[in-house]
């Protein structure tokens, strides 16, 4: 005997009946480690070159290679960052709360919310980018600063600013199926029987806030 399919599958949602139970799941989990390993590596890859500048390279001839960079949380993060964490700790409770109003049926508390969460999303990007800007700025004017452009390369301020911009970007992505979910709450596509697509983007929303404060704390104690 087959399983009708519902008349209104939601989003990602009973639209492959044939797979085992928890099988999205676990490719989240399987999604989730793979970008942890990345950030991780990178954070530890910034840590390592971070120190390696604390100290000037001097060749056997007496003369300086490279100089030392700026020393271990001398590098201020700017205000921005700081309203940026607030925002990005705010959207993910917004996103906690929809889930749980939609395991409760409670449909009107679940739109608002990944509504708000939406609007946050929007709100930490719009606040990161004069923040990144500024960094870019004392990025250059560091180089300038020490005339040696082809031994620091993008260090530090430049390694800092690149590391936001990967956050950022990765943001960015969880933010298409961010809207695709509001979307079709607001077209009563979820209920407290179908909801997993919106379990997957709080999952990876929550995600990304464990990663910027992550960054954002190992930013601050290295600069």
């Amino acid at each position: 005997m087959t399983t009708k399919p519902p008349d209104n599958p939601g989003f990602f949602e009973d639209r492959h009946t044939h797979l085992p139970q928890g099988t999205g799941l676990f490719g989240m989990w399987l999604f989730l480690v793979a970008l942890g390993i990345l950030f991780a590596s990178s954070l530890g890859a910034y840590m390592i070159i971070r120190l390696m500048t604390l100290n000037p390279v001097i060749d056997p001839a007496g003369e300086v290679v490279r100089q030392a960079g700026p020393a271990l949380g001398s590098i201020p993060m700017p205000l921005g960052l700081w309203v940026s964490t607030t925002v990005m700790l705010a959207s993910s409770y917004t996103i906690h709360l929809a889930l749980r109003a939609i395991q409760q049926e409670r449909q009107v508390v679940f739109r608002r919310c990944l509504a708000v969460t939406a609007a946050l999303a929007v709100m930490f990007l719009v606040i990161q980018t004069p923040s990144l800007m500024l960094l870019l700025n004392e990025h250059t004017a560091y180089r300038e600063q020490l005339r040696d452009e082809a031994t620091l390369g993008l260090m530090p301020y430049g390694m800092v600013f690149f590391m936001i911009v990967v956050h950022g970007a990765h943001l960015i992505g969880g933010m298409i199926p961010l809207g695709i979910v509001t979307h079709h709450a607001w077209r009563d596509r979820y209920d407290h029987e179908s909801y997993n697509p919106i379990r997957y983007v709080a999952m990876y929303w929550h995600f990304l806030d464990v990663v910027w404060l992550c960054l954002f704390g190992g930013l601050l104690l290295i600069g």
